[in-house]
């Protein structure tokens, strides 16, 4: 009974393409944990399972060309030669996906979360100049009845002034006037907002391009080992929840100052204390708008990532086939490094 059903089991296994021989792998090394293998053991028993896709590879084309003859061994020697490629690429970019995510969130990440934390740090700090400054304007009109209160007065005046050159508010400076328009300059803080939108837009990318390889290569079959998938999680849910406070801060500066930049506006030829951009809602994060943006390039990195396993594989198969100047040949060009 275990024979026939070995035999039964052989006879599928024949069957299986070189797609499904990669999500069996995948599939595998999800469950063993084979992306972290550390024993001998391990490492034998993953390539006694890579070392057996192969062998049903060839079987499937010794049994579609079968004959003796010359051009029959040619055939089968090509389709035998194909399959192995196209399997091997597929684990080469199983390989490359989650290599590069794993390095993605670990730094892109982080990174952006840093930015945006020290974005809000920098206009809390103009709010707090702005304070800083009402506060001192009030204590200057404030008369004191003796020797120690002025001193007192003093010491507070001498503590906001730490505070009071912070200010980020639209100046002059800031743009050039034509005519009866001004065309503003990107300050700072919106540099600083540009920035971290980069780096958002980098980590959606690479999430896309992941969704592209699944389900162009492995009919969506998930490829992320669980390192990686919970590493690109962790470093998404930390910028999208920086994000929200950044956004949620400037909403409440909005309402608390409007009323203030309305009436600015009105006696300073335009100019108010508020951010640069502020007022229109430019240093807001739209974070649909950016993932938006992410998918189109998603699908130029996915490419990019194929095309760079496959390139592999062709050099890891012809050095298999000892013809490693043709492999290396073969790499050089699929890289780009040198022309056909």
């Amino acid at each position: 009974m275990i024979k026939a059903n070995d035999k039964r089991l052989d006879a599928i296994e024949i069957r299986l393409t070189p797609k499904e021989w990669a999500i069996r792998f995948i599939d595998e090394a999800q469950k063993s944990g084979a992306e972290n293998l550390k024993t001998k053991q391990e490492l034998l028993d993953a390539s006694r399972r890579i070392g057996a896709a192969f062998e049903a590879l060839s079987k499937q084309a010794e049994e579609k060309y079968p004959g003796k003859r010359p051009e029959d061994r040619q055939a089968r020697a090509r389709l035998e030669r194909e399959l192995h490629l196209e399997y091997h690429a597929l684990k080469r970019l199983v390989g490359k996906v989650n290599e590069e995510i794993e390095r993605k969130a670990a730094l892109a990440g982080l990174d952006a979360a840093l930015k945006i934390s020290t974005l809000q740090t920098i206009i809390l700090q103009d709010a707090f100049g702005r304070t800083a400054r009402k506060a001192a304007d009030w204590i200057e009109l404030v008369k004191t009845e003796d020797k120690d209160d002025e001193e007192n007065r003093q010491v507070m005046l001498d503590e906001l002034g730490a505070y009071m050159d912070v200010d980020f508010s639209e100046k002059f400076s800031d743009s050039l006037p034509i005519g009866n328009i001004r065309i503003r300059f990107p300050t700072v803080i919106e540099n600083w907002v540009k920035a971290a939108v980069f780096l958002i837009e980098d980590l959606y990318r690479h999430q896309a391009a992941v969704k592209v390889v699944q389900d162009k290569s492995f009919d969506g079959h998930p490829v992320l080992f669980p390192a990686p998938e919970s590493g690109l999680k962790r470093s998404i849910h930390a910028v999208e929840d920086a994000v929200h406070t950044f956004n949620e801060y400037l909403g409440v500066r909005g309402k608390l100052f409007k009323a203030e930049w309305d009436d600015e506006d009105e006696h300073q030829d335009g100019l108010t204390s508020a951010i640069p951009g502020e007022r229109e809602g430019l240093l807001k994060i739209n974070l649909e708008q950016v993932a938006s943006s992410a998918g189109r390039g998603g699908k130029d990195l996915a490419k990019e990532w194929a095309k760079d396993a496959k390139s592999e594989a062709v050099f890891d198969i012809r050095r298999r086939d000892n013809d490693e100047e043709a492999a290396i040949e073969e790499l050089a060009i699929g890289k780009g490094w040198i022309k056909p």
